[in-house]
């Protein structure tokens, strides 16, 4: 099975809803895959609401506690992207390991962090995720990994 870890800075925004994003639409094309997201620097216990709230106008449920990045969680999945570049830098530095991508890189543009904004900027993160989600789709299908 394949294995995903998307990464953001604190794991209660971007990366938590394109988690649920992504499960959403490979479950709907009856696909399998281990999809998870972890951060840089977690610090809060909870999802943010609005991220929450933005997911539940789109029908969606977060299922997931913010998760701090860890080397097993790294080793043990087959791709793991970043929401910006430089996130995939602070991971390793110059010498980036060979199956961390940043989202420029995989879909054409960063994913903002819409942490501590208004309901407006998480709407408009969640749809910049929406897109991503659906172009990361594509790319596992044409691979042959979901």
């Amino acid at each position: 099975m394949y294995r995903l870890l998307l990464v953001c800075t604190g794991n209660t925004c971007r990366s938590p809803m394109l988690e649920c994003l992504l499960k959403s639409k490979i479950k709907k094309l009856n696909k399998t895959a281990e999809i998870k997201s972890a951060g840089l620097y977690v610090t809060d216990e909870k999802i943010s609401d609005l991220a929450r709230a933005v997911m539940k106008e789109r029908g969606l449920v977060i299922r997931h506690k913010p998760t701090m990045l860890s080397l097993k969680a790294l080793e043990r999945v087959d791709t793991v992207l970043t929401m910006t570049e430089s996130q995939k830098y602070k991971l390793f530095g110059d010498k980036c390991f060979y199956k961390v991508f940043s989202m420029k890189e995989t879909v054409g543009f960063d994913i903002s962090d819409p942490y501590g904004g208004s309901t407006e900027e998480y709407r408009q993160c969640a749809e910049l995720l929406d897109k991503a989600s659906d172009i990361i789709v594509e790319n596992l299908l044409k691979a042959g990994k979901i």
